[in-house]
């Protein structure tokens, strides 16, 4: 059976007291199919400020099937819905029992069990929210495009590390025939292996931090010249791409070599002790920039590295994130596309020892990021600027800095000059969007 399908995501903890929309539009959806019940319940726990709702997860392996005695419980290949045929249902209830996320409902009047179908691919639910708590998840959109991972199962990275994911995204898309490159940083030792054992089924090589562009402009020119098309593809740190190893990499820039490099920025060198780049943020605590007495940590703005790439006038140029993977796989497609020229993706990569969270939290502080605009999602496409998600209310900084223990001993003038800073940049990259060539 095929691992991914759509799937619901319910926001939690935004739904408005006493809210129950979703619930109702249900009802009425398995009314008209002649049932009872529901497929997705309100939770309302004002005492401790929780409103939020559930459904069933169509699990993968789901306990409902195993114990419903006359196979009413059925798991499609084709879509991974979780049904119930409503003619074999004997109205025992232990579907109902076995749910350990309470996701299906056993109607006590009918002795009928219902739950959560997706509308069939059309959840009604979702239509009605009133503040868009639910969306749908179309997986196969991104599925579709995916090879087989190189990477062995097993890691030596942190627990929750969004390099991770990131790095196995990045390499379902690419597919086989690439050549994978890296330097000394936390990701590398994903691909580097352990003892005289390899992690990656794929070709890869581990530079020094000042020669991963131009080894990969010596390989990809190899494997030319051998008649080979070959992606070269760099997945390395901010600590490498914008401060050690930016010369080389604006040097092939400059000479608009036909690599994709990747920088997997999580804002300081995680790996060997949580020191300052130039990609700290202001105000954002390490180790040699501490916040303690009168110092609050680094006193002046990241570099803005993607749009210096930008302006080497290179063919492709983005920002990304995993927490937005319908996005993130758009641009590595483009850049894939890419023949003649060099493409750039900068990845904001959250740290959880670096920055001080817990595991749960990485995609909720990538999402934070965006929509604060902290770090907005743009291309650069032969020239052209555009906002790839361009955020309708974006949150003040502090909906994004209250997540992170870097940014905790910042005072109310370290957050209006860190919004000041967002904005600034924001309207710069926005004003480029305008510009027509």
């Amino acid at each position: 059976m095929k691992t991914f399908y759509n799937t619901l995501k319910i926001e939690e903890n935004i739904c408005p007291p006493d809210c129950s929309a979703c619930r109702k539009k249900c009802g009425e959806v398995q009314q008209d199919k002649g049932l009872d019940g529901t497929g997705i319940r309100e939770v309302h726990i004002p005492e401790i400020d929780v409103h939020m709702a559930y459904t069933c997860n169509q699990c993968s392996d789901p306990a409902c099937l195993d114990v419903c005695p006359t196979g009413a419980m059925t798991k499609s290949e084709a879509d991974g819905i979780v049904r119930i045929n409503d003619a074999k249902c004997l109205g025992c209830g232990l579907c109902d029992l076995s749910c350990p996320y309470g996701g299906i409902d056993f109607h006590a009047g009918s002795k009928k069990a219902s739950k959560c179908d997706l509308c069939d691919g059309r959840p009604q639910c979702q239509e009605v929210c009133p503040v868009h708590a639910i969306s749908f998840i179309k997986a196969r959109s991104i599925t579709q495009h995916f090879h087989e991972d190189p990477l062995l199962s097993g890691s030596s990275l942190c627990i929750g590390c969004v390099a991770e994911t990131t790095l196995r995204f990045i390499l379902r898309v690419m597919g086989k025939d690439t050549f994978l490159f890296g330097a000394p940083g936390c990701g590398t030792n994903m691909f580097n292996g352990q003892g005289i054992r390899t992690m990656i089924r794929i070709p890869a090589h581990m530079s020094n931090m000042t020669t991963v562009p131009s080894t990969m402009t010596g390989v990809k020119r190899y494997y030319r010249k051998m008649g080979k098309d070959v992606r070269c593809v760099a997945f390395v740190g901010d600590g490498c791409a914008t401060d050690v190893g930016f010369q080389p990499l604006s040097g092939a820039a400059e000479r608009n070599e036909n690599i994709i490099f990747i920088c997997y920025d999580n804002e300081g060198y995680m790996n060997t002790g949580v020191q300052r780049s130039s990609t700290t943020p202001y105000g954002g605590w390490t180790t040699t920039t501490p916040a303690m007495g009168k110092r609050k940590g680094k006193q002046i703005p990241s570099k803005n590295v993607p749009l210096i790439m930008a302006a080497h006038g290179i063919p492709y140029v983005a920002t990304a994130v995993i927490a937005y993977p319908e996005d993130f796989l758009m641009k590595l497609l483009k850049a894939k596309a890419v023949k003649e020229g060099m493409s750039y993706i900068h990845i904001l990569s959250p740290c959880i020892l670096g920055w001080g969270f817990g595991i749960p939290a990485s995609l909720d502080i990538c999402r934070a990021a965006v929509e604060t605009n902290y770090f907005p999602l743009w291309e650069c496409e032969q020239g052209e600027y555009r906002l790839t998600k361009e955020v309708e209310k974006p949150k003040p900084i502090s909906e994004y800095t209250k997540l992170l223990k870097k940014f905790s001993h910042l005072e109310k003038e370290d957050f209006e000059e860190l919004q000041r800073i967002v904005d600034k940049r924001f309207r710069h990259i926005k004003a480029l969007t305008k510009i027509l060539l």
